[in-house]
């Protein structure tokens, strides 16, 4: 019985680092499409360019992705935030409550 639960807890610690590496991946993308939408032109609003861009993407494996924060603090950078819900690989064991992972990109124009 030991051995089961260790296995469950180690499928659900995989799953949850692959939602975890699958929305990193997003937010850097999406950061970099801002970051050349905007042309260089980092003072308009960004979270448009950012949700029309997500909205066009697959996004195999993520569910209910929401679109936290896309800032430009400097004229130079893009940051994401993209959080989403994380589902478990099993339904119907302890560990299968549906939680949320966020993760963060930045994307950094050059000189």
């Amino acid at each position: 019985m030991l051995s089961l639960t260790l296995v469950l807890a180690i499928l659900a610690a995989a799953s949850l680092y692959l939602t975890e590496r699958r929305l990193t991946t997003a937010a850097e993308s999406t950061a970099l499409a801002v970051l050349i939408d905007a042309k260089g032109n980092l003072a308009q609003p960004l979270a448009p360019i950012a949700s029309r861009w997500l909205g066009s993407q697959p996004l195999r494996g993520l569910f209910q992705v929401e679109l936290v924060e896309v800032s430009s603090i400097d004229q130079r950078s893009v940051r994401v935030r993209l959080c989403s819900s994380s589902r478990p690989i099993f339904e119907n064991y302890m560990f299968s409550e549906i939680g949320r992972v966020c993760s963060e990109a930045l994307a950094r124009r050059g000189r």
